[in-house]
């Protein structure tokens, strides 16, 4: 995991108070972009727009907090038609090197961790001092209560996958499957963009599981007439899919067909109901003729 920083004076730094609060949204949503994408402090511009509006992006680069092509900053990196890039990003946060070196020394401490405690435990279940009839969880001399075993470290998955591409693209969300490892999100991805929904489908692990579940659960077309009630009725757009995913959560089962079901055969009482009603009309006629 990665961190996008900033100063305690921020706040209160003149180029904050000159591009103003919302747009200082923008600024820190998409730093902590940059560091996750370890972008070097690059935004491309297709971020820029899924994250803020024109009139954010422009307040940062007329304060001076964002740089676009041709700019005269000596600190920042030169830039082509299509990014943005955040001021001094490098002289606060790691670089893309820094971070991969940390990462990959991070993996080898904890490979070596796990390969020691696995050379551990053999060593104690080869020990020929340990009586093999005893548990493993109390092999130690004497009656000393057993050691407790530090906690392998898990390897989770990253909690949230990248943006997707521009919302402007022929496939929208196309590149999120092979990201998040999770196919059955793809139809449904498909299906909102042919409806004219085009959404960030960016969630952390959990999430992902919800929205696969709804989907094995409803299917995609439920969820999709969900989601266009819910853009419909909606006062500004949505711009991510977590605006959907609690409605489609709550979605059940599509009902069992309950409609009419063919008559079988009659049964044994009806067939007495209906002699007796014709011994009745035979007895009535009779009567009448008598």
């Amino acid at each position: 995991m990665s961190w996008f920083k900033i100063d305690d004076g921020f706040h209160c730094h003149p180029k904050v108070f000159a591009a103003g609060t919302p747009a200082v949204g923008l600024y820190v949503r998409c730093g902590s972009w940059a560091a996750q994408q370890v972008t070097d402090g690059i935004v491309p511009k297709h971020v820029a727009k899924m994250y803020g509006t024109p009139r954010m992006i422009k307040a940062l680069v007329d304060a001076g907090l964002w740089h676009q092509k041709g700019h005269d900053c000596e600190s920042c990196p030169e830039l082509d038609a299509n990014s943005y890039a955040i001021h001094q990003y490098l002289e606060r946060n790691p670089s893309r090197v820094e971070t991969e070196l940390a990462r990959k020394s991070k993996s080898e401490r904890q490979q070596r961790w796990r390969e020691g405690k696995r050379k551990q435990q053999v060593s104690e279940n080869d020990d020929p001092d340990v009586d093999g009839d005893v548990d493993a969880s109390t092999r130690r001399h004497g009656d000393a209560a057993p050691v407790p075993t530090p906690p392998v470290p898990s390897q989770v998955p990253p909690t949230e996958v990248p943006p997707p591409p521009s919302p402007s693209g022929t496939q929208p969300g196309a590149e999120v499957v092979p990201l998040s490892g999770r196919g059955e999100v793809q139809p449904l991805i498909e299906a909102m963009a042919a409806r004219g929904m085009t959404v960030s489908w960016s969630f952390q692990a959990a999430e992902w599981l919800e929205l696969r579940d709804a989907i094995r659960r409803a299917g995609v077309p439920a969820l999709v007439d969900h989601a266009a009630r819910a853009w419909q009725a909606a006062k500004t757009q949505p711009y991510s899919a977590k605006y959907f995913l609690r409605g489609w959560t709550g979605l059940q089962e599509q009902p069992a067909y309950t409609g009419p079901r063919p008559v079988g055969a009659p049964s044994k009482t009806t067939e007495y109901l209906e002699d007796m009603a014709a011994i009745a009309e035979e007895l009535r006629q009779k009567k009448g003729t008598a």
